[in-house]
């Protein structure tokens, strides 16, 4: 949403948007900066990056390299206090929440079969569906129906105008499919949601900003709730500044440790970041930039909406959050790389040049071009 006689998504409109709010609370930290990376000019070296931000409407650009923000970039009209609609970023948050739910115990195993968490599905061929099937959304569960356009059951869950509870309750197995394979929707990331919940037994906020949120030095921030007491959107609607998106992929870039302490063990969040054995690019709610496709599709089925990479990325390691119409949290850990991009829906997108615009910059950097 855009302010109407600015043309500029401010905090206070993004606040104003989503009601009810579930508060996030932070603990503000400065950044771990522990390089000592120097860079003149930085508007001047990453001048095709920022320019591609510009084509595509973006809010802020951020580049973190080598221990260091080299780059921290408002486009006109925006400020470190901007928060936009992530969409599908707040899929990969979940994903971490989750690994951090089975650190500690509430969640058994990504093996466990979901009627644990959720007793409606006990005895039910639902049940047997795994957290680790919702994980990498390979749940075999039906997509909600588009048919009908803004009046579909999808649209309308969306905006909200549904009881979210008993949409996820009422999804069913799709038919004909012969056996688990890779098709991403949003229902299915809050089915998850509703597992996580009534694994821990209280607040998805209450518990992210507890365990992840305020150890890695983060403002404030908000969920958008479908009940006035809480269940968030698991899919969208987490509305956090740039710089703590920042926070969050350097998270996932060094395994689960920030500033030096471990938040989240190392080996769950290898495990997050690991291809899923339905697709190579995807892991647990987050994507891996692991096989170059001109065309990257959120099913197997290769239907719908897909996004462009008009070339393979420069670096095999990238994994990433992505929003639609280019919200971006990009991570390299060979590169010791992290990316933020937040901005207006920009349906043209292209998966590959804003990372790989970044790392051709820092490449005639290192060779002193």
């Amino acid at each position: 949403r855009r302010s109407s006689d600015l043309a500029v998504f401010t905090n206070a409109d993004a606040l104003a948007t989503y009601q009810t709010l579930g508060l996030v609370a932070g603990n503000p930290m400065p950044l771990p900066e522990t390089g000592d990376v120097g860079i003149d000019n930085p508007e001047v070296v990453f001048a095709d990056a920022i320019a591609y931000g510009a084509e595509t409407e973006s809010y802020a650009l951020l580049v973190w390299w080598q221990g260091s923000l080299v780059l921290e970039h408002y486009y006109p009209g925006y400020t470190a206090d901007v928060r936009s609609e992530p969409a599908s970023m707040h899929k990969s948050v979940l994903g971490l929440v989750t690994a951090k739910a089975i650190e500690d115990g509430f969640i058994g195993s990504v093996d466990d079969p979901i009627s644990l968490y959720i007793p409606e599905w006990q005895d039910d061929e639902r049940g047997e569906i795994t957290v680790l099937q919702l994980l990498n959304m390979s749940s075999g569960l039906a997509s909600l129906s588009y048919v009908g356009g803004d009046d579909s059951q999808a649209r309308q869950f969306m905006a909200g105008n549904l009881d979210a509870r008993a949409t996820v309750l009422g999804m069913q197995m799709e038919e004909g499919v012969d056996g688990p394979h890779f098709h991403y929707a949003n229902a299915v990331s809050q089915l998850l949601m509703m597992v996580v919940e009534n694994a821990i037994g209280g607040s998805y906020a209450g518990y992210l900003s507890a365990e992840i949120w305020q150890p890695i030095g983060a403002d404030d921030a908000y969920v958008y709730n479908f009940e006035e007491d809480g269940f968030p959107r698991g899919y969208a609607s987490f509305l956090a500044r740039p710089l703590d998106w920042l926070r969050l992929g350097l998270l996932v870039k060094d395994n689960g440790a920030f500033a030096g302490e471990q938040v989240i063990s190392s080996e769950l969040m290898e495990a997050m970041k690991s291809p899923a054995a339905t697709g190579v690019n995807y892991g647990w709610q987050i994507w891996r930039g692991a096989t170059w496709q001109e065309q990257r599709f959120y099913n197997d089925e290769k239907a719908g909406f897909a996004v462009t990479q008009s070339e393979p990325y420069l670096v095999d390691d990238l994994v990433y959050f992505d929003g639609f119409g280019g919200q971006r949290v990009i991570t390299s850990e060979e590169r010791d790389l992290v990316i933020v991009r937040l901005g207006n829906t920009s349906v043209t997108w292209d998966d590959a040049q804003l990372p790989n615009r970044v790392m051709r910059a820092l490449d005639s950097l290192e060779a002193g071009e």
